[in-house]
């Protein structure tokens, strides 16, 4: 039997070119490179990213060695969410978003048989958004757009933001939404609870202003990844369907949807570190809403995808239709074994070990 091919849909990637593009032009939009010991974090405009650029962010040698040790075939790779840069103005939002999109076209290029990217866009000017959008994915080919979990103080259901969902119909690629690194007080930050507790949390009111604020209702053709394995989604979503119908009426939902009804216009990834929650999440939403993340290459990544998701003993229909994500991506031709750094595949019958 052949194995099934193994997508890993939630990882990140700053290439060279951004990084070099950022240090050569950045200080006109506001962004620039801050040298700190050993070091080097961004600033965008007066805010530091919360991590440096940690070296595996843009290695690609190691990325690809990483991917062969964990079984993975192909990696959508995304920006880093630090890098969203929703507080820059419109035109400096659009150059931030243009060069990482860029970089991004840059890797798949000199490695089309491993990878495929999703775009950045400046959502706090949703029209410039939907621009870099359309450019993105019919002049670089990007299958995939990534968003913040909100807006700046704006809700994912805010009306102004139309334009790019329409966008995202119109071309037909998935929205991925992954929380930001946001300022937040000490009591938040100790503890690294900013990115436990904080980032689940974010997903969560990014998903319930999809699903209550009508959003998924007004635009019926959206395929909307939460990272993250959805935030408390699976475990909350009794609560967001009492509240569909329990909140008082100037709070009550907008659109004629419970969140359950909702649940298969959604995906979720993998990325849980606990079998039981991960087991958990195929009962409520079914292994075709599942697909495989790894977070890479950041702290809470995990460091065994593949293992991970056979841990939980799906059936062989439900493992392959979990790596190849192929309901959310369509399908994903695999690496030819003459396709650059293509991985050596397993004998027939067997698994990747990752």
């Amino acid at each position: 039997m052949t194995a099934p091919l193994v997508v890993d849909v939630h990882a990140h990637h700053v290439g060279d070119p951004a990084v070099e593009r950022i240090r050569e032009e950045g200080a006109e939009y506001g962004v620039r490179l801050v040298e700190q010991g050993p070091v080097t974090r961004v600033e965008v405009a007066g805010r530091l990213t919360g991590l440096p650029l940690i070296p595996p962010l843009s290695d690609v040698a190691a990325r690809l060695a990483w991917m062969d040790a964990a079984g993975v075939d192909v990696q959508l790779v995304a920006p880093w969410m630090d890098l969203a840069g929703y507080h820059l103005d419109g035109p400096a939002g659009l150059w931030l978003a243009r060069v990482q999109n860029d970089a991004l076209a840059a890797l798949v290029s000199a490695h089309p048989g491993r990878f495929r990217a999703a775009a950045a866009v400046p959502l706090q000017q949703p029209e410039l958004a939907a621009q870099e959008l359309r450019r993105a994915v019919r002049d670089l080919d990007h299958r995939a757009v990534q968003i913040g979990a909100r807006v700046n103080e704006l809700g994912l259901d805010d009306p102004g933001l139309a334009v790019f969902w329409a966008a995202a119909e119109e071309l037909d690629v998935p929205v991925v939404v992954h929380p930001a690194e946001l300022e937040v007080p000490e009591r938040v930050r100790r503890l690294f609870l900013h990115i436990l507790v904080g980032n689940p949390s974010e997903t969560t009111y990014a998903a319930a202003a999809l699903m209550l604020g009508g959003v998924l209702e007004r635009h019926p053709r959206l395929r909307v990844l939460l990272v993250h394995g959805g935030g408390f989604v699976p475990y909350q979503i009794g609560r967001l369907d009492r509240g569909f119908t329990a909140a008082p009426p100037p709070v009550r939902a907008k659109g004629a949807l419970r969140p359950r009804q909702l649940l298969d216009r959604l995906w979720f990834d993998s990325v849980l570190h606990d079998d039981g929650a991960l087991r958990h999440l195929v009962d409520v939403v079914g292994a075709e809403r599942v697909v495989l993340g790894s977070d890479y290459p950041f702290p809470m990544r995990l460091d065994r995808p593949v293992e991970a998701v056979d841990a939980i003993a799906l059936t062989d229909a439900e493992r392959a239709t979990v790596l190849a994500a192929a309901g959310l991506l369509g399908k994903v031709s695999p690496p030819s074994p003459s396709s650059p750094s293509a991985p050596r595949r397993p004998a027939p019958g067997a698994r990747w070990s990752a």
